[in-house]
């Protein structure tokens, strides 16, 4: 009996097509290996210039934009005390866009001389327009929850506040509110707030109205609803 032989056609077409497809796709890397970097889009910085943020990027001299990944350049950018997360978009026509999120400065600790920042970094910094001052020392515990707590304190109210002092409530020998902080605000008045109750300062703008100018001390280390407010003695 014959075997029966089969003969197999060898498939050009397909043979072209992945020729075709590996050809385009290494037309393809080569572009990307030559694109130069021809524009740099930065958004989400308030405190950290454009200048810093192109500078330790790598990106000053705009080089060839995908010989460097997306990891690297965000692995330099961190290390910007400032800078918490950062996200990195190319274009195949040359544009880096570099979007950043910073930790928001809370204040300027005159003991340490830091910039404390929101994340709890604190950075050697100059700039310290808008950002109250934390005048005396706090318990290592205490100061925790001093950064975690003024990071829900809307920024246009801790404008306002120039000082912060932590006076912890006491009679004699018995401690009634270790978590009691007295501020300074840059209108005049003051505001003894305490920890558990430092939300309370996102409305004092509306409170601040409803004084009609006058000045004194406002107390919100109550648990009561009710605004305790005191004039300063003549």
């Amino acid at each position: 009996m014959k075997k029966k032989v089969i003969k197999r056609k060898f498939r050009w077409k397909v043979v072209l097509k992945i020729f075709f497809l590996l050809f385009f796709v290494a037309l393809i890397f080569v572009y990307l290996f030559y694109v130069k970097t021809n524009h740099i889009v930065i958004t989400g910085n308030v405190n950290v210039t454009d200048h810093e943020i192109i500078t330790t990027s790598g990106f000053k001299n705009y080089p060839y934009l995908f010989r460097v990944s997306n990891k690297e350049i965000e692995n330099r950018l961190k290390t910007i005390p400032e800078i918490n997360c950062v996200k990195i978009h190319k274009s195949l026509f040359g544009t880096l866009t570099i979007e950043v999120t910073e930790s928001l400065p809370l204040f300027y600790n005159r003991n340490t001389n830091k910039l404390v920042l929101s994340d709890g970094k604190e950075v050697d910094s100059q700039v310290l327009n808008g950002v109250p001052t934390l005048i005396n020392y706090v318990p290592d515990t205490l100061y925790t929850r001093l950064i975690e707590s003024l990071k829900e304190i809307d920024s246009d109210v801790l404008e306002l506040v120039s000082e912060i002092e932590y006076q912890p409530w006491q009679s004699d020998d018995v401690m009634i509110d270790e978590t009691r902080f007295f501020l300074r605000m840059t209108d005049g008045n003051s505001v003894y707030v305490n920890l558990i109750h430092l939300k309370k300062l996102n409305s004092y703008i509306e409170i601040y109205a409803s004084l009609e100018g006058k000045s004194g001390i406002l107390y919100l280390d109550s648990s009561s609803d009710r605004i305790s407010f005191s004039l300063y003695e003549s």
